[in-house]
């Protein structure tokens, strides 16, 4: 069962399904296309499948609860579907419009420089530091995508509508944040594939409607694409996509999906006999080495805090949310909500127990839902929460964690007190 497998091995398995399942879908949109189907009216089917299907799922995961908190709550209902939509359906149309235009080669180069502008983004939304390797790492995989799709030729650019490069490159901006946001931001990911999806018709509905509202007639083959981006690209893919990202460093994730064209390439050729060249496998190489680079790097990604800044000595600070994204401690759960984070810090043990007492006095008297506890709290995180803690921590036998759920500079301004109080002595 998927559900005893270690976090992170689950979420590998996670984002390997989402990276396939997501490079079919210039595929299906290829199959709407010959047959003369539009576009809006196409899109406006796949959703109306999407969203009583994403309801479904909810209701399987036996989710309705938080899915009745956030319909009770329409401003964090609007805030998670709209990045959602933002993050995935926004990118389909901009590209959609956008090779009216300029060439589909054009489009992709611009738009596959979404994980290096999300660098921007690390830093502010996640505070996570961003270091030359993954720049390097990342650039590296980006130059692979721009060779194999333009041949090196800077030709592609020559004529191109300017407007149109000045839109794909916000709209890549727009789905930049977004994506990041959604990772900084802690929901419930079975109501969130709803709330994506039920945003995403509305707009789709509009468009279909101002696009003339024609149904079109419908084959076995556009009927199975329709079915593949209702449930597998609308719902499968970000489900898997979303849930692996928040748990496996950024860039990381970023980097490996550099490889979506080549795979897109190579189901081209096994299912519509588009040839291969043997350029292409430069995408592949150029993102393994990018992966490989990001291995040897331990500093990008790390959480920066503002106090590590001002003092060599003080505690690395780590962001270890991704260990309790479906957990089922309900104190946990409920100060990761939103914008609540998980930090953490390694102390030696015998430490811990010496300011034990003065870290409970100062959660008392910050008056506000904040959950402090440690690696060794008995049964109160699962085995496999803590392995993957331990993972992260890289914790020895003499070491404690302690851990603080809830709002992130409430967390700092706690881990400020206890490395006051460890200098002290």
């Amino acid at each position: 069962m998927i559900n005893l497998m270690q976090i992170k091995l689950r979420a590998y398995l996670f984002i390997t399904f989402s990276l396939v399942g997501g490079a079919l879908f210039p595929l299906a949109l290829k199959v709407a296309d010959d047959n003369g189907i539009s576009i809006f009216a196409f899109m406006f089917l796949a959703y109306l499948i999407a969203a009583p299907a994403s309801l479904l799922l909810v209701l399987i995961r036996k989710k309705a609860a938080k899915l009745k908190g956030y319909l009770m709550n329409p401003r964090e209902f609007l805030l998670i579907g709209t990045m959602g939509f933002l993050s995935v359906a926004f990118a389909d149309y901009g590209l959609i419009y956008a090779e009216q235009f300029v060439s589909a080669s054009l489009a992709t180069v611009i738009y596959r420089m979404q994980p290096l502008l999300m660098l921007f983004f690390l830093p502010i939304l996640l505070k996570e530091k961003v270091s030359k390797i993954q720049i390097a790492a990342l650039a590296i995989a980006f130059a692979g995508i721009y060779i194999a799709l333009t041949g090196g030729s800077f030709s592609i650019f020559s004529g191109a509508n300017e407007s149109t490069i000045v839109f794909l490159v916000f709209m890549t901006l727009i789905v930049s944040f977004a994506t990041v946001f959604l990772k900084r931001y802690t929901s419930d990911m079975e109501s969130s594939m709803f709330m994506f999806n039920i945003i995403a018709l509305a707009i789709a509905s509009f468009l279909f409607i101002y696009s003339g509202a024609a149904f079109p007639a419908l084959n076995s083959g556009t009927f199975a694409a329709l079915l593949y981006i209702g449930i597998i690209a609308n719902i499968a893919v970000p489900f898997f996509y979303y849930s692996a990202f928040r748990v496996l460093k950024t860039t990381f994730v970023t980097n490996l999906y550099f490889l979506s064209p080549f795979i897109t390439i190579l189901f081209a050729g096994m299912l519509l006999n588009e040839p291969i060249y043997s350029y292409y496998l430069i995408i592949a190489v150029l993102v393994a080495v990018g992966i490989f680079i990001q291995r040897l790097d331990k500093k990008g990604g790390t959480y920066a805090s503002r106090s590590s800044k001002a003092a060599e000595n003080y505690l690395q600070i780590f962001d270890i949310t991704s260990a309790f994204i479906n957990t089922r401690v309900g104190a946990i759960d409920t100060t990761m909500h939103g914008s609540g984070r998980v930090l953490a810090v390694k102390l030696d043990s015998k430490s811990y127990k010496r300011i034990k007492e003065e870290i409970r006095k100062e959660v008392e008297g910050i008056g506000r839902p904040l959950f402090i506890y440690t690696n060794s709290d008995g049964q109160l995180v699962s085995e496999e929460e803590n392995k993957f803690i331990s993972d992260i921590l890289d914790v020895r036998e003499n070491e404690t964690v302690l851990m603080s759920a809830g709002n992130p500079e409430e967390s700092e301004r706690l881990f400020d007190v206890v490395n006051s109080r460890l200098l002290r002595d």
